[in-house]
């Protein structure tokens, strides 16, 4: 057939109107199912559908990082059955040993692994009967009881700055490291100041007594010579100066050398362990282990994990414990106790499922489910998300998996603690 004839027949059949049908567009992609899986879990591991589910993510995860809304005990059972079921995947991958990263100052943490290494619970529990305000989250049981198995072998890792209240612990060690009694006698007296006003709940009047320079400086000189000592000095001196950070009023400095140095310690810590590209099972607030800018402002420990992990060919999940309602249990200084349990009051869950249609009552009064969040992001994509309050829209964005429930049970503190209870 010549060219001319092709030419011609086109020619004709532009004239004459007719034109070639084109294919009908593809139908547009179902919606994703929204899906509320049931869960269940315990020291043996995750059960039902929604621990199917993440048992499955884990197969390629080398972190797994829950974040919480502190004060349950349901996020710390939670963390052992994640404990459970990532260390076997480890075993059976033979990528050595499971870590544990908590937010607390890591000579507490040192401290803490001593405790129950030694003597268990019991141990920490007493350790901790007259003090109750010397750290936060491994006060309870539950944390502590998850904690417990890491404590040998360097497996927790301790990455927060130290809390306001870890001097009754830290300036007992210190002291029992010095022969000089004026040494002895000037930390007693300012753990004394420190733990009157946090058993007050004056949190303003913390650290006033030897918060400077000055002081510091004169410590490390007492001490010359004790790297350990001068290393905690140091590591105390600068959790103070953050922490007055917040006490000025600035937030977001505070926030961002707060999470500046808890990516410096996790990756210490990190490079430390034996084995190469180490599994660790994180457990901290939710803003820390979201990806993205959190409500605070800025880019924090969670947005280094899945880089970090994909250089190994891993990856990191993120994983929300935040209830619909419950009790829980808050800091609440009084002349007899240091905490209290109270209801709980959400200000997140509800309205994401109110924004996406979905009742509240589909979350069960007992139990758990397990939401997984890419789905309900999609769905809310817009508008919607774009209204959702600043916490809300960062869990939907930072976060993989959320487990909830509207039954959350408090938190235990080692202040009721009774030895030789399990």
């Amino acid at each position: 057939m010549s060219y001319k004839f092709i030419a011609a027949f086109a020619a004709a059949a532009l004239f004459t109107g007719v034109v070639r049908a084109e294919p009908a567009p593809p139908p547009p992609p179902a919606a994703e199912a929204i899906e509320m899986l049931p869960i269940a879990f315990s020291p043996e591991g995750l059960s039902g559908p929604g621990g199917d589910r993440l048992r499955e993510a884990m197969e390629q995860a080398q972190f797994v990082a829950l974040g919480e809304d502190h004060g349950f005990a349901g996020s710390p059972a939670l963390g052992a059955a994640l404990a459970h079921d990532a260390a076997a995947i480890a075993e059976r991958q033979d990528a050595g040993p499971l870590y544990h990263a908590v937010e607390v100052g890591p000579h507490t943490v040192a401290w803490v692994a001593a405790q129950l290494e030694t003597g268990g619970l019991d141990a920490l529990g007493m350790g901790l009967k007259r003090r109750p305000w010397a750290m936060p989250f491994l006060s309870n049981v539950e944390d502590a009881r998850l904690a417990a198995p890491f404590a040998a072998d360097g497996r927790l890792w301790g990455i927060d700055q130290e809390f306001v209240g870890s001097p009754s612990i830290l300036f007992e060690i210190l002291a029992a490291r010095t022969k000089d009694r004026a040494t002895r006698a000037l930390l007693t007296d300012w753990r004394t100041k420190d733990d009157a006003a946090l058993a007050a709940g004056k949190f303003d009047a913390i650290f006033t007594a030897y918060a400077t320079a000055a002081n510091f400086a004169d410590l490390r000189t007492r001490f010359a010579g004790d790297a350990d000592a001068l290393g905690m000095i140091d590591d105390l001196a600068e959790s103070t100066r953050i922490y007055r950070l917040h006490s000025a009023g600035q937030n977001l400095q505070n926030n961002e050398e707060r999470s500046a140095m808890m990516q410096r310690y996790f990756l210490a810590a990190y490079r430390a362990a034996p084995v190469k590209a180490p599994r660790v099972l994180l457990k901290m607030g939710l803003n820390h282990i979201g990806r993205g800018t959190t409500p605070t402002s800025i880019v924090d420990l969670g947005s280094m994990l899945p880089g970090l992990a994909a250089a190994n060919g891993r990856t990191a999940l993120a994983i929300a414990y935040v209830p619909l309602g419950g009790s829980v249990r808050q800091l609440s200084p009084s002349p007899t106790a240091f905490t209290k349990v109270a209801p709980y009051e959400d200000e997140m869950i509800g309205q994401i499922l109110d924004a996406a249609g979905i009742a509240r009552d589909t979350i069960p009064a007992d139990g758990h489910v397990l939401i997984p969040l890419a789905p309900l992001r999609h769905a809310l994509a817009g508008k919607k998300l774009r209204d959702l309050p600043p916490y809300a829209r960062f869990m939907l964005l930072g976060v993989d998996y959320l487990v909830t429930t509207r039954g959350a049970e408090p938190a235990t503190s080692f202040e009721s603690w009774t030895p030789g209870t399990r």
